[in-house]
């Protein structure tokens, strides 16, 4: 079975603590900061914090998402097989064949995998600390290589 421990999810809502407030304010902090410089500011240093300012956004923005995705499902879990997986959520059961898993995405930077259905949904999103994560990995390498 895949599943976050319980230090494993005190670890990971400490980090949502530290890291939500600094990829939501982040971006926002850098523009109030700057708008001293918009008004005596010349075209050349307006551009540059507009493209400092929008990379940020674009990269807090997408990261505070895969957190907040990522903290939402740290309580289910899984077990897989040669078949596929079955997703234990909200203690419903539901089976996923290997081939309906082929949109997964391992994000490296992250130290995360995201489970994510032929569909598109977001079924699970797995911290390399997890419990038997290196199985999985091996085992989804094997049947979708991802």
């Amino acid at each position: 079975m895949v599943q976050h421990s319980n230090s494993v999810q005190i670890m990971a809502y400490v980090c949502g603590v530290i890291l939500l407030p600094v990829y939501a304010l982040g971006p926002l902090s850098l523009i109030y900061l700057s708008s001293n410089r918009i008004a005596d500011g010349d075209w050349q240093t307006l551009t540059f914090l507009f493209f400092v300012c929008s990379a940020l956004v674009y990269f807090c923005g997408k990261y505070f998402f895969l957190l907040v995705r990522f903290l939402r499902s740290l309580k289910f879990s899984f077990t897989f097989d040669s078949k596929g997986i079955v997703l234990c959520k909200n203690g419903q059961s539901s089976f996923h064949a290997w081939n309906d898993l082929k949109n997964s995405k391992e994000y490296a930077n992250c130290q995360m995998y995201c489970l994510i259905d032929s569909n598109g949904e977001h079924l699970f999103s797995i911290w390399e600390y997890a419990d038997n994560y290196q199985e999985f990995r091996d085992a989804a390498l094997e049947h979708i290589g991802i």
